[in-house]
């Protein structure tokens, strides 16, 4: 009778350790490299991740990030207090629907690791760079500038030191350390381990290598270190152009890799070379070989990623008929490749030709509707081809999934284009959400144009706070170095 009783608790502690720890036993996760990580969850945008790892439970992780971008920015109190309040509750509706750059949104995917760390769903951080910093000799101030050009505080940078060629410090408080593949640290505990497909398309520019021979070297290093895996994500970071529609074949033959490790110690099964070559050939400008190796298999296998090399081989060759009819056809065997038709809108866009570029932009947005990609270049083509009124809807869209900077900027000199004295109270607005935008940055003359043309506005109607609110912002104190006025 005891034996029974004490057969019967046991089994009952261990059904409550299974509920309370998801992932089972340790020791019988899987080794990187060894054994097949089953599920890993394929996203399109990285912060995807936080919220499917705080409603399976992960508590107290260690993460390691392989990433071209430290996605660790600052976010307020206020917004970490009211995500907790999701967090706390187990409203994940909320949560999920807090990812997001509008006004309402609590994290992104600048900022998903340092809020993931505050809720406490991590506890560590490893940043895995594919920049050539640990290839050659380490140098510390080296690495102290490129982390303040990431943001990190003055005070933060001075916390890192480097350790067994790994840069160990912390920010905010939160234990960070960024590495390389040469330097990859011994972690004997589980991992959360996170790829974002840009990675590798930084890594490949580094270290002038093409991206199957950087797949295998990234991964031959894993499997050396014998990893066990808690869970893993893999992100293709299309949206925000971190990484080009073409490519996301690499991301899925990440995930590929992940469910299969034995394929890393085996040549490369169709499509695999044959996307590599024909990359090869886009990337030396020749759209002729990229046609001679492609139609010969899209006889057979009309794969999206295929059908949208054929379509960048046309539209290098000067065949805008033929670019569209490829483009249209990837996009609808997956909608995923809408992105594909939008980017060569803005290839044509970037040319002057916007009326042949509005065509792709609608082609691709009208197949993919929910698409967050493209619609700040395809706002400024819809403004110059002088459809105003849809511009500032679609500046205004992207302001909403993408953020307000620049967006904010082009919407206030679009009304001044039409006359609209809207642009004072709209610039009233944009000049609260620049002060709060401890990153924004100029990156393009367009922007800059605009931003010049809000200045110009002020000066004439004698605004002069918000004149000189605009001239001592720094990210304008930095554009007028970067783009002076021609």
């Amino acid at each position: 009778m005891e034996t029974g009783i004490r057969h019967w608790f046991m089994l009952v502690i261990l059904g409550l350790f299974a509920v309370l720890n998801p992932y089972g036993c340790q020791a019988s996760l899987p080794v990187l490299g060894k054994d097949a990580i089953a599920n890993p969850l394929i996203a399109e945008d990285h912060s995807q991740a936080l919220a499917y790892w705080a409603e399976r439970g992960v508590r107290g992780a260690v993460l390691m990030n392989f990433d071209a971008h430290d996605d660790i920015r600052w976010i307020p109190d206020d917004k970490i207090g009211d995500l907790r309040e999701s967090y706390r509750r187990g409203d994940w509706q909320r949560f999920h629907q807090a990812d997001t750059f509008a006004d309402e949104g609590l994290y992104n995917v600048g900022n998903w690791i340092y809020a993931g760390a505050r809720l406490g769903v991590f506890r560590e951080i490893y940043w895995i760079v594919p920049f050539k910093y640990f290839a050659e000799g380490i140098s510390e101030s080296r690495l102290r500038l490129f982390l303040a050009s990431c943001g990190f505080s003055a005070e933060d940078v001075q916390s890192f030191t480097l350790r067994n060629h790994q840069f160990q410090g912390s920010f905010r408080g939160i234990p960070f350390t960024l590495c390389g593949l040469e330097s990859l640290p011994v972690i004997t505990e589980p991992l959360l381990l996170s790829i974002d497909a840009d990675f590798f398309r930084t890594y490949s520019a580094q270290y002038r290598a093409a991206f199957l021979p950087a797949l295998h070297t990234a991964f031959d290093a894993l499997s050396r270190m014998n990893y066990r895996i808690q869970d893993a994500v893999v992100s293709y970071s299309i949206n925000g152009d971190f990484l080009h529609p073409h490519h996301r074949w690499i991301g899925d033959t990440v995930a590929m890799i992940l469910r299969k490790p034995g394929l890393i110690n085996e040549p490369p099964s169709e499509p695999l070379p044959l996307l590599q070559q024909i990359d090869n050939a886009h990337r030396s400008i020749n759209p002729t070989e990229m046609l001679a190796l492609a139609d010969p298999y899209l006889a057979l296998h009309p794969l999206p990623s295929l059908l949208l090399y054929k379509a960048y081989a046309h539209m290098l060759h000067g065949d805008p008929e033929k670019a569209y009819a490829a483009a249209m056809a990837s996009c609808r065997t997956d909608k995923l490749y809408c992105s594909g038709a939008v980017y060569i809108g803005a290839y044509y866009a970037s040319k002057g030709q916007h009326r042949r570029a509005e065509r792709f932009f609608r082609g691709g947005l009208a197949i993919n509707p929910n698409m967050n990609y493209g619609l700040f270049q395809f706002a400024n083509c819809l403004r110059t081809l002088g459809k105003l009124r849809e511009s500032i809807s679609y500046y205004k869209k992207d302001e909403r999934l993408n953020g307000p900077f620049a967006d904010d900027f082009m919407i206030v000199e679009t009304y001044l284009m039409q006359g609209d004295r809207q642009a004072a109270a709209a610039l009233k607005s944009v000049l609260r959400g620049l002060e709060n935008d401890p990153y924004a940055a100029v990156m393009n003359e367009t922007v800059a144009h605009s931003i010049y043309a809000a200045i110009d506005f002020c000066d004439q109607y004698k605004f002069k706070e918000m004149a000189a609110a605009l001239r001592n912002n720094p990210a304008i104190v930095q554009m007028a170095r970067n783009y002076p006025r021609r």
